[in-house]
């Protein structure tokens, strides 16, 4: 169940807030509206947030937490597209056009967010147009990694995609390590080969294999990059 948040938890809200990229060109007092408008939630892990298709009325900010998107077919097949961190927006699109939600929203872990109403985003857009600005360039940023998704799936090997999903994890979850960046983020290979889009058995063989050519190690639920610059060199082959 979505639990209500106290008062101390306002402080985190109000530093990822004026941390977030998206809204560093907005007022001081816009931000305070934002905050004392908006809603703070703290979603239970494996508690659904949006599902997809559903109306949505609020531009969901991550506080707290890891916030799981993915998409699952009518015969229960799962891709999950990205672990949202904290700093991060959720459901831009369906809040701009009015239609329901794109994909599925999952707390990875005890998740704590600020939901800010379609009213309130549609009034501090028109009173802030830099931040109009800045989330356009966020979803031309969001457009292009889902076209090259989509080319990578078609032309990648299996090697090539597993590797790029391990890069595309070490920006928000990479954590500096003496034999090479650890990725914080903890996940089972059935979620990371959902992320890959393929069955587990494949993606765990690629794995194995970049494991024993002394790129990658894997220990449970977490992933060890010990060459950084290998993996980009497979990242970059097709």
């Amino acid at each position: 169940m979505t639990e209500s948040v106290q008062p101390p938890h306002r402080n985190l809200a109000s530093a990822v807030l004026r941390r977030a990229g998206w809204f560093s060109t907005c007022k001081a007092e816009t931000l305070q509206t934002l905050l004392d408008e908006g809603q703070l939630r703290l979603i239970k892990r494996g508690e659904i947030l949006t599902r997809r298709g559903e109306p949505v009325d609020h531009l969901c900010l991550i506080i707290d937490g890891v916030l799981e998107v993915s998409a699952t077919t009518a015969v229960g097949k799962r891709h999950v597209v990205r672990y949202l961190e904290p700093g991060q927006l959720m459901n831009l699109i369906p809040v701009l056009d009015e239609q329901g939600a794109i994909h599925d929203a999952v707390a990875h872990m005890d998740t704590l967010v600020l939901l800010l109403g379609s009213a309130l985003v549609q009034r501090t857009l028109a009173n802030e147009p830099e931040l109009a600005l800045s989330l356009m360039r966020l979803l031309c940023l969001r457009s292009r990694l889902t076209y090259a998704n989509l080319t990578e799936s078609s032309l990648a090997t299996l090697r090539t995609r597993c590797a790029r999903t391990l890069l595309h994890l070490l920006d928000p979850y990479g954590m500096p390590r003496n034999e090479g960046v650890a990725i914080s983020l903890k996940l089972s290979q059935d979620e990371f080969a959902d992320m890959v889009g393929r069955s587990r058995p494949t993606v765990n063989r690629e794995l194995k294999q970049l494991e024993r050519d002394g790129i990658i190690r894997i220990t449970y639920s977490h992933f060890l990059i010990l060459d950084v610059a290998a993996l980009n060199a497979v990242a970059a082959d097709l």
